[in-house]
């Protein structure tokens, strides 16, 4: 292999990573439950008031 073929090879490689790079830069959203909603959701430390569920209280048992 030339010089100029190795190069025109490493060129091509260079250039698909460059495209694959963009297309996950640029690419379409992630749709998950977890991409989409914050961290802790539906529970008592949910950052997010309308997602938050209330904490349990401790229910003392008479002896």
């Amino acid at each position: 292999m030339s010089s100029k073929e190795e190069h025109a090879a490493a060129f091509t490689t260079e250039r698909a990573r460059a495209a694959k790079q963009v297309y996950i830069l640029k690419g379409p959203k992630a749709d998950t439950f977890s991409a989409t909603n914050p961290a802790y959701a539906y529970t008592s430390s949910c950052p997010d008031p309308k997602r938050r569920k209330p904490a349990r209280k401790m229910v003392q048992h008479e002896a």
